[in-house]
């Protein structure tokens, strides 16, 4: 396609065929420097005459600087996966706002930063199935499945996004990639074990970190998850006041209020939906504790020693592993195994996928069944001596 530039004509190209007859085009990167790449080039009727190209071209021309201009407030989609990444992140009404905040910070984000810079450059609507593929290669080299895994899902997230907005290749490499079965991650079998957590708490008391020591016996004895019980610095909203704030944060967790009669009522997550109570009285690693340490009258359940204040997630996860080295546990034990640990105790102890289903607080016993990492050689043992017992000896 060759044409010279006309200023009547904005945009405009063509393409003369074998037969001799010309093909009209307005092409959006003519008419503006500034135009997202990826904008497909549009056909002009054949049978439009001058001054009918003329007026299609700026009229397609005026369309195309008026979206412009109505971008100017925030990231522009370019037509590359970086671009796509940055509009999904920053529009307002992108289901990325709706992510908690420590879904973002511990999953998306790392994970988009990932994406857009290795392969933030490439335009969305010349990505092939080979593309998808060889990415998922790269990725997961280094024994790195789960990241490629990752990786695959938020490229899922964002093209379906720009499919929802119409932008330019979306539908169609979303398509593709829908199309591609990709290895999933094994899951994860490593649980921990009543010996650890035990271990880990007598370490933190004689550490003089009662506040590890404490929250390791809660996640062990109620299988709650370590932010629900230390809580999380949250951005502070417009027009929030009060609390415990730290600079541009607000903590939102457990209290002392939390605690009456010995009973710990945890609130309705946003995870799932339910809430949950434990008698602390019946909470033998909690009562082990309890006897080096009180609980607060007032204020955060769970505050550092170093900073007097609630812990940011990150440094409880440093100050824990600290304390499980010092007590002997491999580092292929991870803080959260904790919560797989005690879902896999309780499923042990009674027998019951339902039970263990409650302590977790699921509505949905197969997402209890991920976190029960028993070995299946004592159950079928169990059962074996059940199926026996129905048949008199001989």
């Amino acid at each position: 396609m060759a044409s010279k530039l006309r200023r009547d004509r904005p945009g405009y190209q063509s393409r003369k065929r074998t037969d001799g007859s010309v093909v009209h085009y307005w092409n959006p990167s003519r008419a503006c420097s500034k135009a997202p790449k990826g904008l497909p080039v549009r056909q002009i009727a054949h049978d439009a005459d001058e001054d009918q190209i003329a007026a299609i071209c700026q009229a397609w021309t005026d369309e195309l600087l008026g979206d412009l201009e109505g971008m100017k407030t925030g990231p522009v989609f370019d037509g590359t996966i970086g671009s796509l990444i940055r509009v999904y992140r920053t529009d307002p009404e992108s289901p990325f706002q709706s992510l908690k905040h420590t879904t973002r910070i511990r999953d998306y984000e790392p994970t988009l930063r990932m994406i857009e810079k290795t392969v933030g450059e490439r335009a969305v609507v010349k990505l092939k199935g080979d593309d998808f593929r060889r990415w998922y290669r790269e990725w997961a080299k280094g024994d790195h499945v789960r990241r490629a895994h990752g990786g695959i899902r938020k490229l899922r997230a964002i093209l379906s996004y720009g499919l929802q907005q119409r932008l330019h290749g979306c539908k169609d490499a979303r398509e593709i990639l829908s199309l591609i079965e990709f290895e999933a991650p094994a899951p994860r079998k490593i649980k921990m074990d009543y010996e650890h957590a035990l271990a880990i708490c007598d370490q933190a008391l004689k550490s003089n970190r009662p506040s590890i020591a404490l929250t390791q016996a809660i996640q062990w004895d109620t299988g709650l998850r370590r932010i629900h019980i230390i809580g999380e610095w949250l951005p502070i909203k417009d027009g929030e006041h009060g609390g415990i704030v730290r600079g541009r944060t607000k903590w939102q967790g457990l209290t002392a209020a939390d605690i009456e009669n010995d009973v710990l009522t945890v609130p309705l997550t946003a995870k799932n939906k339910t809430a949950t109570r434990h008698d602390l009285t019946a909470c033998p690693l909690v009562q082990h504790v309890l006897q080096h340490v009180d609980l607060p009258k007032v204020g955060p359940l769970i505050v550092s020693e170093t900073t007097s204040l609630p812990y940011r997630e990150n440094y409880y996860a440093t100050d824990w592993r600290a304390i499980a080295e010092s007590a002997g546990v491999d580092k292929n034990v991870w803080s959260m195994d904790s919560r797989a640990g005690a879902i896999s105790e309780a499923e042990a102890a009674t027998g019951s996928l339902d039970a263990a289903r409650k302590l977790a607080g699921h509505t949905n016993a197969r997402t209890t069944q991920v976190y029960v990492r028993n070995d299946d050689l004592e159950n079928n043992r169990r059962v074996a001596a059940a199926r026996a017992s129905l048949h008199p000896a001989k």
